[in-house]
């Protein structure tokens, strides 16, 4: 299951992917479902169909400036890394 809410951690950190072309108007990555709209959700599907939306393997030095990117945003008070509840 993709994990949006903590797509920068939880995908980019820990599987060294992104995916690149995601509409700019439908920016941050979210969940699609929470789009919108089947015009927006079009938008989403054409640009995957495309191919110009994708994944993308970061190179190791990439991977290591994202996270290092990552860590100064949330030190600068940007919810990068989105606490998960705890299970009782």
């Amino acid at each position: 299951k993709m994990n949006y809410n903590n797509y920068k951690h939880s995908i980019v950190e820990r599987y060294g992917v992104e995916l690149v072309g995601w509409p700019s108007d439908l920016l941050p990555i979210h969940n699609p479902s929470t789009i919108g709209g089947h015009e927006r959700v079009q938008c989403l599907l054409d640009a995957l169909d495309a191919h110009t939306c994708c994944w993308v393997e970061l190179s190791p030095e990439e991977l290591v400036a994202r996270i290092s990117s990552n860590q100064a945003h949330q030190a600068n008070g940007e919810c990068v890394y989105n606490l998960r509840k705890k299970h009782a």
